[in-house]
């Protein structure tokens, strides 16, 4: 019977020929067969494999997700250089803007630069400025690059995308919704309206043809044109003190108000004479002088319940009941006796400067008389039960309200044109083939489960 070789002899082991022998525990300075395998190398555990499968499902959905997002960028790109023509936007704007999401379009709009939203997009990009363009009911809103030489031509060109597709697009409505925006009534539809007080809710349509609603909480702003007044401003560079101003406004002859300080200067209301080679003469003379001079408009805030319609105008309460700019009389006009309420001489209606009949002092009033010519340019307030603003004097009828923003609305980002984004179809290719490598990989992996396992 055969001895079993020992752990320690260097003879090989038993079993297949082919094998390579081991390395076994040996006297010190035994040789070692070349072919030995170390035993510790041989109850190492195998490496996992390189990477692991989803690793590869990663990345397959990471490529699918962008390629998602890539979508609308990638059909833009394909688009032709020539935009499509929507023309100028009014109110059958929001027919032509159906189907057009993601187009490079061009259209002729009136933008809202008074209530936009600028921002400043990250990476050293220049300010975009986001405006609403009007008559279109905020259905168009259009981003554009700010510079110093902005485009005045009105044209807006670029690509359209619908208001749910833009990122910023809940800061917009955000941003609007708190903005309070003037809507200017159709002057000719308001005269229309039967006289006496404003029906409320009124149904009207604005300037712009769009439908407009006013209730009874809202005020009415109404712009009032004084064709025989202007204002005018006299810097405290060149008159430090009122009685120096006051001193050079006399010394036009001109009926005016009492001034007014402010923080450049004072400000004072001269009547003008009637039209003609005289009012060109002193408007001449005014600007002669460096003295800064412009129309004289105002304001009436009026709640929509105290207005009423006459044939003549827009009647409102007079300044004693409600607070409102000073309409003046020239100081050579007496009033007539007894106004009365509703009249035109009663609301201030006829100019100031149309001859009325003054009282003439006599000899025996000559003396009492005598102090107010001291003032005899200054004009002097009207003060009466009614105001009526004559629709020659009334400019515009304007409703203040929040914007909205309606979800179908579109935005033009002004600029964009399909040859800036021809990175896209490269990139989505690129990811295409990502999809398709890591797609081959989990193929092999499945059909070799000793290498998955």
């Amino acid at each position: 019977m055969a001895d079993k070789p020992s752990s320690d002899s260097p003879e090989k082991a038993s079993g297949s020929d082919k094998d390579p022998p081991l390395v076994t525990s040996a006297e010190p300075g035994a040789p070692i067969d070349p072919d030995a395998i170390d035993p510790e190398l041989v109850n190492l555990k195998v490496p996992p494999q390189r990477r692991h499968p989803l690793v590869a499902v990663a990345v397959l959905l990471v490529s699918l997700l962008l390629l998602y997002k890539l979508r609308a960028d990638i059909s833009y790109a394909l688009l032709p250089e020539q935009p499509v023509a929507l023309g100028v936007a009014d109110g059958a704007l929001g027919g032509k803007l159906a189907g057009q999401g993601d187009k490079f379009v061009r259209v002729f709009g009136l933008p809202d630069h008074r209530n936009s939203v600028a921002y400043d997009p990250k990476g050293g990009r220049g300010r975009v400025q986001v405006f609403r363009v009007a008559g279109t009911a905020t259905k168009l809103l259009v981003a554009r690059k700010v510079s110093l030489s902005a485009d005045v031509a009105n044209e807006f060109s670029g690509r359209l995308r619908p208001i749910a597709d833009v990122w910023f697009a809940d800061a917009l409505r955000s941003y609007f919704g708190q903005t309070q925006a003037l809507r200017a009534m159709d002057l000719d539809r308001l005269k229309a309206v039967p006289a006496g007080k404003l029906p409320l809710p009124l149904s009207i349509l604005d300037r712009s043809g769009q439908p407009l609603s006013v209730s009874k909480e809202q005020e009415l702003l109404i712009d009032v044109l004084f064709d025989d007044d202007v204002r005018v401003l006299l810097s405290k560079e060149k008159f430090p003190s009122e009685p120096d101003a006051r001193y050079e406004v006399e010394r036009l002859g001109l009926p005016h108000g009492p001034g007014i300080e402010t923080r450049d200067g004072f400000g004072y209301v001269l009547r003008l004479p009637p039209k003609g080679p005289a009012r060109q003469k002193i408007l001449a003379q005014i600007d002669s002088l460096g003295i800064w001079l412009w129309h004289r408009i105002e304001t009436y805030r009026v709640p929509s319940e105290l207005i009423s319609l006459v044939a003549d105008g827009v009647e409102i309460p007079g300044p004693e009941s409600l607070q409102q700019p000073v309409r003046y009389r020239s100081p050579t006009v007496a009033p007539a006796a007894n106004p009365v309420a509703g009249s035109p001489a009663a609301a201030g209606s006829v100019s100031p400067t149309a001859p009325t009949a003054a009282a003439t002092p006599d000899a025996g009033t000559a003396q009492a008389a005598q102090p107010a010519a001291v003032d005899s340019k200054l004009l002097q307030a009207i003060r009466e039960p009614t105001t009526l603003l004559s629709w020659n004097e009334v400019q515009a009828v304007q409703v203040s309200e929040p914007l909205r923003i309606p979800s179908d609305a579109f935005v033009l980002f002004d600029g964009e044109t399909p040859k800036q984004l021809q990175w896209a179809p490269p990139v989505a290719a690129l990811l295409a083939l990502f999809v398709l490598l890591n797609i081959y990989y989990l193929i092999r992996l499945r059909s070799r489960p000793g290498e998955s396992s």
